[in-house]
């Protein structure tokens, strides 16, 4: 696992829309809304504001406990 990405941001906090404590999900996604800015969302923002896909100029998916990358 040694091209491993992880976040290397300040902590993550809080969904940009719903405001849940993002520690508390699986996962967190830094995306692109539907809207057009990017922000940090929870599982069910992340489906009901953002394109549902990860990638380049789309998002990442980031594991909450331990911050590596997990798709994008």
């Amino acid at each position: 696992m040694e091209n491993m990405k992880k976040w290397t941001g300040r902590w993550p906090d809080n969904c940009r829309i719903c405001g849940i404590d993002l520690s508390k999900k699986e996962w967190f996604a830094d995306a692109k809304s539907n809207y057009g800015p990017w922000g940090l969302f929870c599982p069910e923002c992340h489906k009901a504001c953002c394109r549902q896909k990860f990638g380049t100029g789309i998002g990442q998916k980031y594991d909450s406990k331990t911050l590596i990358k997990l798709e994008g």
